[in-house]
């Protein structure tokens, strides 16, 4: 088997360089190249998965079930955020709302269950290599990523809009990607432990 020729300090450079990021290019004149997309998902179904069990599903949300999703994250954020003061729940909501809809693509990622709770734990950490795999080829496409946790993941309306039963299929992150200016990663430096704090060579 022949290795793709890559630089070993180009690709540690890849990985270090990586970061979050929130901010996206306007949409409408930046739109996400469906072929770099493309290359995403292609480099995310190659992560390590034990036994092969290939557990990940891609949800890639298109304009109809956008609008449907960001109700469900626009009440969420409002609901959240109003608990103080009922009255703003309208304001929050509508925020909430245009912030979602200006996501450039939103990907929700499922895993799917198994029975066996060792098989299921093992299936969840690939689910998380795949996402990392995705991460990085987007990154470098110069495009970003937020892998978000939030409530939506764990909304039934999500799963009911999604035509997917919980039970079988757990989403585990909502990837919001898009276009980044060149140097998104200089907004968002990150300190890391060094590699001796947190390794132990055991005799």
């Amino acid at each position: 088997m022949e290795f793709n020729q890559i630089n070993t300090e180009s690709l540690l450079n890849l990985i270090k360089s990586r970061r979050t990021c929130y901010q996206f290019l306007d949409k409408e004149i930046y739109p996400l190249d469906d072929t770099k997309l493309n290359n995403c998902l292609q480099a995310a179904i190659w992560a390590p998965n034990h036994k092969l069990t290939q557990p990940w599903q891609f949800y890639v949300v298109g304009e109809k079930l956008k609008n449907r999703l960001a109700e469900v994250y626009a009440d969420n954020r409002a609901s959240k955020k109003s608990q103080t003061d009922t009255e703003c729940y309208a304001g929050f909501y509508q925020k909430a709302l245009e912030k979602f809809m200006a996501i450039p693509q939103v990907i929700l990622v499922g895993q799917v269950l198994a029975q066996d709770s060792t098989v299921r734990q093992e299936d969840y950490a690939a689910c998380a290599c795949a996402i990392q795999n995705f991460q990085l080829m987007a990154w470098q496409q110069k495009i970003g990523v937020q892998w978000s946790t939030g409530p939506i993941i764990n909304d039934p309306r999500t799963y009911q809009n999604l035509s997917i039963e919980p039970s079988q299929i757990q989403l585990i992150g909502a990837l919001y990607l898009g276009n980044i200016e060149e140097n998104c990663q200089l907004k968002n430096q990150s300190k890391r432990k060094t590699v001796e704090e947190v390794t132990f060579y055991l005799d």
